[in-house]
C-alpha cells in the first residue's frame, strides 16, 4: 500500500459523523470532496434506503452537467451522486483522481447511513480502492441509542419527513421500533461487519459521548496520523437542539428492545455502563 490513505465512515447518524468528517479535512493532505455525504452505497439496501436512489437526470440536464464538467465547472451534486451510484467504478475513480492532486494524501466519504452496510458491500468497497494501491480505514462512532434515536426523530420532524405529533414521547414510542430507527441503531451488526472486513488496526470506533473530550481527539487523530487538535471538541459541526427529556418508563422500554446493541457494545467498550445513561436499565451492560 502507499501512503494514500481513504476513510471510509460509517456514521453513525447523530453520532458526530459530521465533526469527524470536517476535523479530517482541514488536516494539511486532506481533501474529502465536493460533498458531506456522498450516500453511494446505502441505496443498494433498498428498504428504508431507497430513497437515496436518484432517478437518472434529463437529457437536458445530463448534457448541462457534461458540459460544465468538460469545461473544468462544478457538476451538480445530483449529478455527481448519480454517476457514482450507476457506474461504482465512477466512485472509486473521483477519490482516486482527488489524491492524485499534488500534496492530497487522504480523503474520504463519511455517510451515516452506511452503518447498515454489510460485510460483502464494505469488502467490495476496500477492495476497489486497494486494487489501487489506495489504503482503506473505517470509523464508526456510537451514541446512546436512546438518545440517538431521540435525536434522530426530532431531526427527521424539524425536515418535515415526520409529522409532528401533539405528544413527542408518544410519537417516539411508535418510532424506536420502526425499520427507520433500527436499520440506524443495530450498532452490534456494524461492528461484526467491521471486524469481518478491516483488521484491527484498520479501525476506529469511538463513543459520541467521549468523541469531543481531548482523549477522545487524540484517539481520533493518531487513528488517522494527524496533529491532535484538543480545542476542536468545542467545535459543532451539523448540531441541532436537544429532543428533550424523555421519561424513564420510555428510556427503559427502548434499551430492553435494543439490548442486543448495548451487550455488543460493551464487550468492546464497557465504559458505556458509566456514559449512556440508558444503560442503568440494562443489568448486562
Amino acid at each position: 500500500m502507499s501512503d494514500k490513505t481513504f476513510f471510509l465512515g460509517l456514521g453513525g447518524q447523530k453520532c458526530g459523523s459530521s465533526w469527524i468528517q470536517a476535523y479530517l479535512n482541514r488536516q494539511q493532505g486532506a481533501d474529502f470532496g465536493r460533498l458531506g455525504e456522498y450516500q453511494i452505497w446505502e441505496s443498494d439496501l433498498g428498504s428504508v434506503f431507497a430513497r437515496y436512489r436518484l432517478a437518472a437526470p434529463s437529457g437536458f440536464q445530463m448534457l448541462r452537467a457534461e458540459a460544465k464538467r468538460r469545461l473544468g465547472m462544478t457538476e451538480p451534486a445530483d449529478h455527481l451522486r448519480w454517476r457514482m451510484q450507476n457506474d461504482r467504478q465512477q466512485y472509486f475513480s473521483y477519490f482516486e483522481q482527488l489524491l492524485n492532486r499534488p500534496g492530497v494524501t487522504m480523503t474520504g466519504d463519511i455517510t451515516p447511513s452506511y452503518a447498515a452496510l454489510p460485510a460483502p458491500l464494505l469488502q467490495k468497497i476496500k477492495d476497489g480502492f486497494e486494487e489501487t494501491g489506495i489504503s482503506v480505514k473505517c470509523l464508526f462512532s456510537m451514541r446512546d441509542p436512546v438518545a440517538r434515536i431521540r435525536s434522530h426523530y426530532r431531526m427527521d420532524i424539524d425536515k418535515g419527513t415526520a409529522p409532528e405529533p401533539a405528544d413527542f414521547e408518544a410519537g417516539l414510542r411508535g418510532f424506536y421500533a420502526s425499520a427507520e430507527a433500527a436499520a440506524r441503531t443495530r450498532y452490534d451488526m456494524t461492528l461484526e461487519a467491521m471486524e469481518t472486513v478491516f483488521a484491527p488496526e484498520d479501525r476506529f470506533i469511538c463513543l459520541f459521548e467521549e468523541l469531543f473530550t481531548p482523549e477522545g481527539i487524540a484517539d481520533l487523530a493518531a487513528f488517522a496520523g494527524v496533529p491532535a487538535e484538543a480545542e476542536a471538541g468545542g467545535q459543532k459541526v451539523n448540531a441541532r437542539g436537544s429532543a428533550g427529556g424523555i421519561s424513564d418508563d420510555l428510556t427503559a422500554e427502548i434499551a430492553r428492545h435494543y439490548a442486543p446493541v448495548y451487550a455488543a457494545v460493551a464487550r468492546r467498550l464497557p465504559q458505556i455502563a458509566r456514559v449512556w445513561p440508558s444503560a442503568r436499565f440494562l443489568t448486562s451492560a
